[in-house]
């Protein structure tokens, strides 16, 4: 059983509250609720940043080995090494929702 977060959160934002979920159950990754939040709602990520956010957040920086393991797990999910907002094409769906 999962959860599903609701249909008033943008696009990338909520494809961000997933990918952090899955690090989360998969590798332990279950970053403070502030934490969260700010990773969350970023308009613009690439690849490394967001692993390096991640990671700062659990508190674990200097571990070059997760920072790669998390970027390359946002490379597969998101198809790119860069997201932005204003771009941002759902890949399951295939569309851009209008925000």
């Amino acid at each position: 059983m999962g959860f599903k977060v609701g249909k008033e959160v943008p696009p990338m934002e909520r494809e961000l509250i997933y990918l952090l979920a899955d690090l989360c159950v998969k590798w332990g990754f279950c970053i403070p609720p502030d934490g969260h939040d700010e990773i969350s709602k970023q308009e613009h990520y690439r690849a490394i940043e967001f692993a390096q956010d991640v990671v700062k957040a659990e508190g674990m920086e200097g571990y070059a080995g997760w920072v790669n393991r998390i970027a390359e797990r946002f490379r597969e999910r998101f198809g790119t090494d860069e997201i932005d907002s204003v771009t941002f094409v759902d890949r399951v769906r295939g569309v851009k929702e209008d925000w």
